[in-house]
């Protein structure tokens, strides 16, 4: 009876007494799977039992105080074989309420089952800027849309050292006749030869540098040696998104014909709070005028505590086009927006000067086109738990010959899950 009040006011001073999903003073006998369960993780020494640090054996425990005992056993779970790995993981699904409930939300443990893993996002997105509706008149007009878009990522554990990811996305414009376009954007591989060499091999998303030139889908071998303050990644395949994809809309362009690359980065953290990033790209086919070899610098630098104030830039050139072929950004921010977080926000101002021959290919920045120069404005909100707002503006854009040139707004809700 002691035993029981001491949990209750356990659970009473984590303010979850009335969530329970589960009854928390249910008992687990001996005989229960799950009791053999972490009896055999106890003998191995991945978890510790009681406070005390033993596992009394043959005594009936709470679904509670077995809950505990499994959250335990996910902070270990990098350290454990494939069987022990397994075990655990069907543990947590079982007393998943129970970890939930507990605050416990470990992200081995969140929409896990066996070795697989399933996370995604969901998107709500309106933008209103002026569109080009006659290509022989080059007539234009302020255009809305509105449009919807979801993902889902599936992960498998293959072994220790191997993962493989396929991730599936559906998106369409409110108000059209056509339907929802579906496809597999991510397919691929990666495996880690050691604590310091990983390779992925396949269809993945590749950023260079801070995303200025191409942030976007890359078909193709992406490797990566050393740690988390300095690493060099080489990539070689075919641009696979952006600009230059297959498409009906750009029908000339053939990626995996015209677009083959081979990309170089190192990524340099001096300090905590500096991160410094090199590239360079030499495309193999250089027949066509797109096709311009190109390398650029980013760096970022973070202020005061939990990164509550940003200085960044990033500059990169074609090689082939000098001056006429750069692009460059500076900005700075306050505030970081955390999904994971609701009330947490985030503001930036970003300056862009973009010439008409600068290799953006696929630029992870909202309006930002070559021939063009202004602040781009953004505002992230995090409206509660996973579910985020953001709103993108422009101002005072110009093209390169001083003409002003139309003002474009994004605003769109995410959702992840």
């Amino acid at each position: 009876m002691k035993k029981h009040l001491a949990v209750l006011a356990a659970t009473a001073v984590l303010g979850v007494t009335s969530a329970f999903a589960a009854n928390p003073f249910s008992d687990v006998t001996p005989q229960d799977w799950a009791y053999q369960a972490v009896a055999q993780l106890a003998s191995q020494g991945i978890v510790n039992g009681y406070p005390d640090g033993t596992f009394q054996g043959q005594t009936n425990i709470t679904r509670y105080e077995m809950a505990q005992m499994v959250a335990k056993a996910l902070v270990r779970q990098d350290r454990v074989d494939a069987e022990q790995n397994a075990i655990i993981n069907r543990l947590a699904n079982e007393f998943s309420a129970e970890l939930n409930n507990l605050g416990v939300r470990v992200s081995t443990l969140e929409n896990k089952v066996g070795n697989f893993k399933f996370t995604g996002d969901a998107r709500l997105k309106f933008v209103n800027k002026v569109e080009e509706v006659n290509k022989k008149t080059h007539e234009t007009a302020r255009k809305s849309t509105f449009d919807y878009r979801g993902r889902v990522k599936f992960q498998a554990t293959v072994n220790d050292n191997t993962k493989a990811v396929i991730r599936l996305v559906g998106d369409k414009e409110f108000g059209t006749n056509a339907r929802v376009k579906t496809a597999v954007d991510q397919v691929y591989v990666q495996h880690n030869f050691g604590q310091y060499v990983t390779a992925t091999a396949g269809r993945q998303n590749l950023v260079l540098g801070n995303g200025l030139a191409y942030d976007d889908s890359f078909e193709g071998v992406v490797a990566t040696a050393g740690k988390d303050k300095l690493n060099a990644t080489v990539a070689y395949g075919y641009l696979a998104g952006g600009k230059f994809a297959d498409s009906k809309s750009t029908p000339v362009i053939n990626a995996k014909d015209d677009h083959e690359w081979t990309s170089y980065q190192v990524n340099y953290m001096p300090f905590e709070n500096v991160a410094v990033k090199g590239y360079a790209v030499d495309f193999h086919n250089k027949t066509k005028a797109t096709n311009k070899d190109f390398h650029g610098v980013a760096a970022d630098v973070n202020f005061g505590g939990h990164n509550k104030a940003w200085v960044g830039g990033e500059y990169v050139r074609a090689e082939q086009l000098g001056t006429a072929g750069e692009a460059w950004t500076a900005g700075l921010g306050y505030g970081e927006a955390s999904m994971a977080k609701a009330g947490t926000w985030g503001v930036k101002a970003q300056y862009f000067d973009v010439k008409g021959g600068a290799p953006l290919y696929s630029t992870t920045w909202n309006f930002v086109d070559t021939n063009q120069k202004g602040v781009l404005a953004t505002v992230d909100y995090t409206v509660a738990k996973n579910v985020g707002l953001s709103a993108y503006a422009t101002i005072d854009t110009k093209d390169q010959a001083n003409n002003e040139k139309p003002e474009s707004y994004r605003a769109e809700l995410n959702y992840k899950f």
